[in-house]
């Protein structure tokens, strides 16, 4: 049985209480879900992300959170879908489930739900047992630099020539995290702040989220529809 910290004990209790944005499904679209695994190595919380390979079908040589199209015969719910796909993607099946957050759009026509988990066990995850035809590599990033100001912006983006979005970039290295997966991390962090400041502290070094923010959620959280 994983042993959740109290700090994860406290967000799983904010995560049970959210009203999260739940979208329904446009035509032409498909459902899918991706797992935000928090992790603990070190006394430094982190956040595990795959660069995809480039012989996926979607988002080749990408950073992402593990996870995958929604499958009704494999799948009962969004929630599977998340574990089933970290499990083929980063080769972990123990996960405790701590909640949901905000569903986005992506260009590539899914609505993503993410699914917020913790990993306690570093055996399965450093034994790299993973779907070597998706994922390129796992990374490990600590949750105190990817909310340092300094490796955060806000960059304008143009789909097809015509549709502008504005969406968050994060630098961890030499690795870039953009997009669908920036833009869960931004709603995670604007999650994370209505902690309390020991939790805060805990989890990200600091006693608030001190990135740029806007109350236009818009900017980070969804696509117009006019994809085509």
């Amino acid at each position: 049985m994983i042993q959740r910290p109290l700090c994860l004990q406290k967000l799983h209790f904010l995560l049970s209480s959210y009203t999260r944005t739940i979208i329904n499904l446009p035509k032409g679209f498909q459902r899918a879900s991706v797992l935000v695994p928090f992790f603990l190595r070190n006394k430094e919380w982190k956040l595990i992300f795959i660069r995809r390979t480039e012989i996926v079908t979607n988002h080749k040589n990408e950073i992402s959170f593990p996870g995958g199209r929604y499958e009704p015969d494999k799948d009962k719910d969004l929630v599977d879908t998340a574990l089933r796909e970290a499990f083929e993607e980063i080769g972990v099946k123990t996960i405790d489930i701590l909640g949901i957050i905000d569903d986005i759009f992506t260009i590539s026509k899914y609505v993503v739900t993410p699914v917020i988990g913790f990993i306690q066990a570093n055996e399965e995850l450093d034994r790299k047992c993973f779907d070597l035809a998706e994922t390129n590599y796992v990374i490990e990033a600590p949750l105190n630099v990817l909310n340092q100001p300094k490796y955060f912006s806000f960059k304008e983006v143009t789909y097809k020539n015509r549709i502008k979005f504005h969406v968050p970039f994060f630098n961890f290295q030499e690795e870039i995290i953009w997009g669908a997966t920036g833009r869960i991390l931004v709603n995670l962090f604007n999650l994370l702040k209505k902690l309390d400041i020991g939790c805060k502290i805990n989890l990200m070094k600091h006693d608030s989220w001190i990135l740029r923010e806007t109350n236009d959620k818009s900017l980070y959280s969804t696509y117009p529809l006019e994809l085509e």
